[in-house]
């Protein structure tokens, strides 16, 4: 079972890039695509999405290149979620049925519905701003990050 896709990953480390570049200028889509090891073609297609949805923004010229229109600490992944692969759902019965009689007393749907909801509350209190003091050189215990009584309250 794939929750988060690999364009939605490839947006999560695009917009981590820019994140990491807040307020200090723009960063062009070659550079991305080569610091992200990501396809250009994938980079620009990912950047128009983000852009459309007003996340990022572009400038022309020889410093040009694309940049938050928003802080870190104000973008959550499951915003990028939701503009690159809609939210995440959970809910389709596991055997196929879009009609089955047993839906609404099915355990497997119930619990299912929880791990989403799960997911989607996590996704929506993850900010690109935590994430950069994981990615953040000198942060070299990233488990031990994850693991911060600070960090699991904010998430």
């Amino acid at each position: 079972m794939e929750i988060i896709r690999k364009k939605t990953d490839y947006a999560f480390r695009l917009m981590l890039n820019l994140s990491m570049n807040f307020r200090k200028g723009a960063v062009s889509a070659r550079v991305l695509s080569k610091e992200e090891n990501v396809s250009y073609q994938l980079t620009c297609k990912l950047l128009q999405q983000l852009h459309d949805a007003e996340y990022i923004d572009s400038s022309m010229g020889p410093k040009g290149g694309y940049f938050l229109t928003k802080s870190p600490s104000e973008v959550s992944l499951a915003d990028i979620v939701k503009v690159i692969q809609s939210p995440i759902r959970l809910r389709d019965c596991l055997l196929g049925i879009s009609d089955c009689p047993k839906n609404s007393i099915c355990s497997i749907q119930n619990e299912l519905h929880k791990l989403g909801d799960y997911i989607n509350d996590f996704l929506n209190n993850l900010t690109l701003d935590q994430l950069m003091k994981i990615r953040t050189p000198g942060c070299d215990n990233k488990k031990e990050f994850l693991m911060n009584k600070e960090f699991n309250k904010e998430v």
